[in-house]
């Protein structure tokens, strides 16, 4: 290539990242500007206000905007997108099948954008070669720059007019009518931190969509900070010293240990904060984004470095460092309670230390040609807009998840963490905390004072778990609800805090929200089936399965019955093994399937009919030597038996023993569309219609059809 051409198509390269920065930038002004005459007053007065312009925040937005109603978000950056447009450039999703509702939106857009106007990029075309499955394959739009969410989201808003954003501006306090929640105070903020013109919005309902909970604060909201003490639910709460990112300390022990000193003490403290710094290659190291001098405080002892490559287009990837890198602690509780005046010299802090990792990187990392990414945050020194926050407020809601609700061992079934029926979002992320204290060198001892504590990576023992909706509600205050703050303890939060799940509880938010308007109630009085359905309808997954896509025929049905515990449980062979990991740990694609191609057999049918249609329990003995007690669907067997015998048309087919006291109820067999219609019939004494191929093998998708269907019918 001559130098001419290379310099040309340098050239276009950067005329398009220009242009795409201002068609960002006019969508943000024109959704700044939506439902604003210039020249007259921004209205003050919406249905819904939500503070935050984070993932949840946009979700609930678009959410309460797609149900008619005028919505204000207030953000306190210039774009929106929390921190995945402020240097989280990837989906902590797990499995691609988790993500749903405005979230996977996001992510096909994304896909969509890197396929179509980054189809030339290097790094989009080795992904597009990889498995669809792999995390951060930006191919698939598991992985971004900056700019790129920023734009997306924008666009995303923009579509909606009744909402209308507003950049740069934060919560200062609440105003309040008894215990109601009536509107927000807020001041407008620049990228140096400096306060100005107050503004005040009220809304039917607000949402509190910010990652410190801040209104929480302000309206005398009861919340929790900081850690727990060890319970019977939470077995890794409190202060705990495990081998997590600490290869090799910990000789003699297995993976995933809890190790000496761990008290299980409550205290005040949060995990590490950071800025996620977008760190971009130049291939040289005379570039105008090397740091010409070390921060204020530099200790090159504070960190480590160990080689970096581009994970996303253009050459980019994330400084994140875990004990000797960009995480930093005995700062974050700090920062949630503290205002925003003093929240600018906690910024400085984080902002200086983040600088000193990279300049370390540039000078004894040996990686000058490192640095600051040239075509982001351009208005604020290449740095992002937002400090990293995993964990602020939590408040006191109607439910309180813990541990055990996402442990698949400790109240689970080994596979999942336990059911609630009350779901509005799903969780598919191991409960993962940084560093809560220490090391305080490097010859750290392997637990103990000076060692590093706090960190916890339990992949193998999270299942997924649903989310009931009173952790968003607090338990007295009306009229604000909490998709980032909820009502969870620490270590629970080390898992919720992903920003796909924080996106399906802030659309959960902004549903609930349109629906207490319409209804005229207060929100922990809205109908949770309500919400569900309404989520559903938006492609929400509720019960998480890694082959039932959202656009499958039964997806409403399996899902709504695998909330009743309808849906036969995982083979044995699902399990996780000490030889043979399935599920968070290895990302075992085998695992959590609905298979809904595979006939249902009889054992599975009993208990999709039993539970999906609501019927009560019936069991008078034991009868079937092929369904004894402590078979998987005994109870739903000996329940199809105990209605059918007293039925004028016995519905279930047996046969019996020679002994004449026993009888084989084959629950492998499988079942045609003629006996689950009988079945059906007996069960809710009505005649189901004939179907026109009886003999028809019923799938397991099918089967959930029809049982879901009569379950409607018959509410």
């Amino acid at each position: 290539m001559t130098f001419a051409l290379k310099f040309m198509t340098r050239l276009i390269h950067q005329l398009l990242i220009l242009f795409t920065l201002l068609l960002a930038g006019s969508l943000q002004a024109e959704t700044a500007s939506k439902n604003h005459i210039p020249g007259q007053p921004l209205p003050k007065d919406y249905d819904v206000a939500v503070i935050g312009g984070t993932p949840a925040g946009i979700a609930a937005a678009i959410a309460a905007g797609r149900a008619g109603k005028t919505v204000i978000i207030i953000e306190q950056a210039p774009v929106l997108g929390g921190v995945l447009s402020s240097g989280v450039l990837r989906l902590d999703d797990k499995y691609v099948e988790a993500n749903s509702g405005v979230m996977e939106e996001f992510r096909l857009r994304v896909r969509d954008y890197h396929r179509t106007e980054m189809a030339d990029d290097p790094l989009v075309q080795a992904h597009a070669k990889q498995s669809s499955p792999k995390p951060w394959n930006i191919a698939e739009g598991r992985a971004w720059e900056p700019h790129t969410a920023a734009r997306i989201y924008a666009e995303m808003v923009a579509e909606h007019p009744g909402i209308t954003t507003r950049f740069n501006e934060v919560a200062v306090d609440v105003k309040m009518k008894g215990d109601r929640v009536t509107g927000v105070i807020t001041r407008e903020r620049d990228n140096q931190g400096k306060l100005g013109a107050q503004h005040t919005y009220t809304g039917k309902v607000i949402i509190d969509a910010t990652y410190e909970a801040d209104l929480a604060e302000y309206a005398n909201i009861p919340y929790r900070i900081g850690r727990e003490a060890r319970s019977a639910e939470e077995p890794h709460a409190g202060v705990i010293y495990t081998d997590y990112f600490r290869r090799g300390k910990a000789k003699g022990t297995l993976p995933s240990t809890i190790l000496p000193h761990s008290t299980g003490e409550a205290d005040h403290r949060s995990q590490a904060f950071t800025y996620r710094i977008t760190a971009k290659d130049y291939g040289t190291p005379d570039h105008p984004y090397r740091l010409k001098e070390a921060p204020p405080g530099y200790d090159p002892a504070k960190y480590s470095w160990g080689k970096g490559k581009p994970i996303i287009p253009n050459g980019k990837f994330d400084l994140l460092g875990i004990n000797w890198g960009g995480d930093l602690v005995g700062h974050g509780t700090r920062w949630v309670l503290a205002n925003w005046e003093e929240r600018v010299e906690i910024e400085k802090i984080y902002r200086n230390h983040d600088l000193g990792y990279l300049y370390y990187i540039q000078t004894e990392g040996g990686s000058p040609h490192i640095g600051l990414p040239d075509d982001e945050f351009q208005d604020n020194g290449n740095f992002p807009y937002r400090l990293y926050v995993r964990q602020g407020r939590r408040i006191e809601g109607l439910y309180t998840l813990t541990e055990s609700d996402l442990h698949k061992d400790l109240r689970g079934d080994g596979f999942r963490g336990p059911l609630h029926p009350d779901s509005i979002a799903i969780g598919i992320y191991g409960m993962d905390a940084h560093r809560v204290q220490g090391p305080d060198g490097r010859k750290e001892p392997v637990s103990g004072k000076g060692a590093a504590e706090g960190t916890l990576h339990l992949h193998d023992a999270t299942g997924p778990y649903q989310i009931p909706y009173g952790t968003l509600v607090p338990k007295e205050h009306k009229g604000i609800i909490f998709p980032v703050g909820l009502s969870c303890t620490h270590v629970a939060i080390c898992s919720v805090r992903m920003e796909p799940v924080w996106s399906s509880l802030g659309q959960a938010a902004g549903v609930a929200a349109a629906i207490a308007i319409d209804n005229k109630q207060e929100l922990k009085d809205v109908s949770v089936k309500q919400i569900q359905d309404e989520l559903l309808r938006q492609c929400s997954v509720l019960f998480f399965y890694t082959d039932l896509p959202l656009d499958n025929p039964a997806f409403t049905a399996v899902q709504k019955l695998s909330l009743l515990g309808a849906v036969a449980g995982p083979d044995m062979d699902d399990y996780n093994t000490a030889d043979k990991s399935k599920g968070l740990a290895s990302l075992e694609m085998t695992a959590y399937r609905f298979r809904p191609d595979d006939p249902i057999t009889m054992g599975e049918f009993s208990q999709m009919a039993v539970n999906g249609l609501q019927i009560p329990l019936s069991i008078t003995a034991s009868h079937f030597t092929d369904v004894p007690r402590g078979h998987p669907v005994y109870k739903y067997i000996e329940t199809l038996y105990d209605y059918s015998s007293q039925s004028q048309k016995p519905f279930f087919d047996y046969k019996v023993n020679k002994d004449s006291r026993s009888a084989l109820a084959y629950p492998d067999q499988q079942v045609s569309e003629a006996k689950a219609s009988r079945i059906i019939s007996g069960l809710l004494q009505i005649s189901v219609p004939a179907q026109p191929k009886l003999d028809r093998i019923l799938t397991r998708s099918k089967a959930a059809q029809m049982v879901y269907q009569h379950a409607t019918i018959r509410k």
